[in-house]
């Protein structure tokens, strides 16, 4: 690297001057660098501008004068000067456009993933909308489901009218449930033939260590009515009767349904804490009465307690 003689500016490639032998660049010496080259060994005695000067005859004042001479190669130095600084201002440039690259692929990644958060939004808001219209059936398919279940409790019940359920019986060992249904019949004032029961048989109990009831299936719901009512109107359902060595009684009822024998067992607490003087069931319907004078009404859902006030 060398500096120029004229703007001081370095460079790697110049011309010589043969008579001052300072270097110039191309740009101070007047000369472009393919014309230099096609010098050749004229090379040698190539002269820079200023000695050029020194040694040519001016004709006039104003071409030999010093002065204009050091003001424009004082010009010329200034604008080298100026010049300087474009090499950075290009750097910078070139900085700024990566920049600028490095910008817009950032923007298009993020309009990416907009584009992406727009489209779980809307399969959101679809799904949104979806759950909205199904939530408006909600009651309707509530209103169905309970129809469905009380249409199920209905035919559960219907299918044991023909039954009685008989609590309080202890189990024996080898027992005879035909005997003890004809004993009930002949105590209760109505009489029980074999051939009027379909089956006859202890069921499970939902109450730990209680004895097992017996339910009575009859071929005949005015049988099972009739039993029914006999066995109310009788005073003598005491397992001494039965042949039991106890004392106690048992209970004829109709076979309810376990949710009836819930809403048996509610309503019948409510009725005893609102003073209600009747409390019964007929035909596996529940009925309350208040007094002798009151309207008879049915408890047919949970719903229905609300009427015992």
């Amino acid at each position: 690297m060398r500096n120029c003689a004229s703007c001081g500016v370095q460079h790697t490639e110049g011309p010589v001057c043969s008579l001052c032998k300072q270097y110039f660049d191309f740009s101070c010496a007047g000369i472009t660098e393919g014309g230099y080259r096609k010098l050749g060994d004229r090379k040698n005695s190539w002269r820079c501008p200023r000695c050029k000067s020194t040694m040519s005859p001016g004709p006039t004042a104003t071409s030999s004068s010093p002065n204009q001479l050091g003001k424009i190669q004082e010009q010329l130095n200034n604008v080298m000067q100026q010049l300087i600084p474009l090499a950075l201002l290009v750097e910078d440039v070139k900085m700024i456009k990566n920049d600028l690259k490095h910008l817009t692929e950032a923007q298009e990644s993020t309009h990416e993933i907009i584009n992406n958060f727009a489209s779980t939004l809307q399969a959101l808001d679809t799904r949104v909308n979806n759950i909205e219209l199904a939530a408006k059936d909600i009651p309707a398919l509530k209103a169905q489901v309970a129809k469905i279940q009380r249409d199920l409790e209905e035919k559960d019940q219907w299918a044991r009218a023909n039954n009685v359920e008989i609590r309080g019986i202890p189990q024996k060992k080898n027992e005879n449930l035909y005997e003890i249904a004809q004993k009930i019949g002949q105590i209760s004032d109505f009489p029980i033939n074999k051939v009027d029961i379909n089956y006859i048989a202890r069921i499970p109990t939902r109450v730990p260590n209680a004895e097992k009831p017996i339910v009575i299936a009859f071929n005949n719901r005015y049988i099972k009515e009739e039993l029914v009512a006999s066995s109310r109107r009788s005073k003598q359902l005491k397992l001494s009767n039965l042949g039991f060595s106890i004392e106690g009684n048992f209970h004829v009822n109709d076979h309810l349904t376990q949710k009836n024998k819930i809403l048996l067992n509610k309503a019948r607490d409510l009725a005893r804490e609102k003073n209600y003087k009747y409390i019964w069931v007929k035909h596996c319907k529940i009925m309350v009465r208040k007094s002798d004078t009151s309207p008879v009404f049915f408890i047919r859902c949970e719903n229905d307690l609300a009427k015992i006030i």
